[in-house]
C-alpha cells in the first residue's frame, strides 16, 4: 500500500486539524472534563426548610446520573440573599449551584435593590422544581380555627412567623394583614422550619409556612390551619379552606428551582438543565410532589428565565402598594 499523499490531500488534512484544534481551544477545559469533583448544592435556608426539603430529595438522584456527588450546604443569612450572593459571584465552571426560590430570587431583591445580584441577569436558570402553595397555621391552644374566629377574637399584635424578612411569606403576612385586617406582627425565622417548632412550642402565635412544611401537622392535628393561598383547595389538604373562600384576597404560591452563575459554558448549562427535568419526573420524586400536590411544570431554559421575570413583574406593584423596604 502506498504512503503517498497528495499535496492537496495533506493541506486539507492539516487544515481540518487546525480547525479541531481551535475549535477544542475555545471549548474551556472544565467543560469537556465536567463533571470530575463533586458539585456543590448551597440553600439559602437552615436545614428543614422547603428548599432544604427540595435539594435533598434531588440531590442523591443528580449524583447518580453525573457521577459526582452534590454536596448540600445550608448557609442561612439575610433572607436568603447570603447565599444567593454567594452564588451569583461563583466560578462560572458547574460546581456550584443554588436551590433557588421566590424569597431570594423574587421578593427580595425587590424589597431591597442592595442584595447585590440581579435575579434575571446574575444567574443561569436551569430547571424547575416545584412551586407550593402558603398555609397560615396556629397552635390549637389557641382555640382558633378560621379566620374569622381570629378577627373576631379582637387580638392584637398576633406573632406570624415567615421563612425571613423579604420572603414571599413575609409579603403574604403583610398581605393579609392589611386585607382581612387582623392585627399580625412579622417574626422572620431562618427557615419554615424553624418557625414551626417554635408554633408547636407555642412560643409563636402563627406560622405562614409552605405547604410542605406544614402537611403532616395539620393532617395530624399538631397544628390548625386557618387559611391557604393557592386560588383553590389544595387536594392534599381538602378541608382547609383558601383565603379567598372566606373573602380575603390573599394569593400566591412560592417556586424552587435549579440555578448557577451567569455564563456557565452551555455544554455544563445544557446536561445540568436536562438532568434537573428529567429527575423531577422519577417516580420517587412524584410521590412526594403528589402527596402535597406541589406543582412542577416542565419549563426549559428560556422558559424558566422568562417565568422569573415574570414573576418579578407580578410581585412589584404589591411590594410597592404595601410600601414594603428593607434598608
Amino acid at each position: 500500500m502506498s504512503m503517498f499523499i497528495s499535496t492537496g490531500l495533506r493541506s486539507a488534512l492539516l487544515g481540518g486539524f487546525a480547525m479541531l484544534g481551535a475549535a477544542m481551544a475555545h471549548t474551556p477545559v472544565q467543560a469537556q472534563e465536567w463533571p470530575s469533583k463533586p458539585i456543590r448544592m448551597m440553600v439559602a435556608f437552615s436545614a428543614g426548610g422547603t428548599a432544604d426539603i427540595f435539594a435533598r430529595l434531588i440531590g442523591p438522584e443528580l449524583s447518580n446520573a453525573l457521577g459526582q456527588q452534590i454536596v448540600v450546604e445550608n448557609r442561612p443569612g439575610s433572607s436568603g440573599t447570603t447565599a444567593s450572593a454567594a452564588v451569583a459571584n461563583a466560578a462560572q465552571d458547574g460546581y456550584t449551584l443554588l436551590m433557588c426560590g421566590s424569597g431570594p430570587q423574587i421578593t427580595a431583591p425587590l424589597i431591597n435593590p442592595s442584595v447585590g445580584y440581579n435575579p434575571a441577569t446574575d444567574f443561569t436558570h436551569l430547571g424547575m422544581v416545584a412551586g407550593d402553595a402558603y398555609v397560615l397555621v396556629a397552635n390549637p391552644g389557641q382555640g382558633i380555627k378560621t379566620l374569622a374566629a381570629l378577627k373576631a377574637s379582637g387580638k392584637t399584635g398576633i406573632t406570624a412567623a415567615s421563612p425571613g424578612t423579604a420572603s414571599l411569606g413575609h409579603l403574604l403576612i403583610e398581605q393579609a394583614k392589611r386585607r382581612t385586617g387582623i392585627d399580625l406582627l412579622h417574626v422572620p425565622y431562618k427557615s419554615s422550619g424553624d418557625g414551626m417548632k417554635d408554633l408547636l412550642g407555642n412560643h409563636i402565635g402563627l406560622v405562614m409556612s409552605p405547604v410542605i412544611n406544614a402537611s403532616e401537622q395539620v393532617r395530624s392535628g399538631a397544628v390548625v390551619a386557618l387559611g391557604l393561598t393557592a386560588p383553590e383547595r389544595n387536594p392534599a389538604l381538602p378541608d382547609v379552606a383558601t383565603f379567598k373562600e372566606q373573602g380575603f384576597d390573599v394569593n400566591g404560591l412560592t417556586w424552587f428551582w435549579v440555578c448557577g452563575p451567569k455564563n456557565l459554558p452551555e455544554p455544563i448549562a445544557a446536561r445540568l438543565s436536562a438532568e434537573v427535568r428529567r429527575v423531577v419526573k422519577l417516580p420517587g420524586v412524584r410521590r412526594v410532589f403528589e402527596r402535597d400536590a406541589l406543582i412542577s411544570p416542565d419549563l426549559d431554559r428560556a422558559q424558566l428565565a422568562s417565568f422569573v421575570k415574570d414573576e418579578i413583574a407580578l410581585w412589584a406593584p404589591l411590594i410597592k402598594e404595601i410600601g414594603l423596604k428593607v434598608q
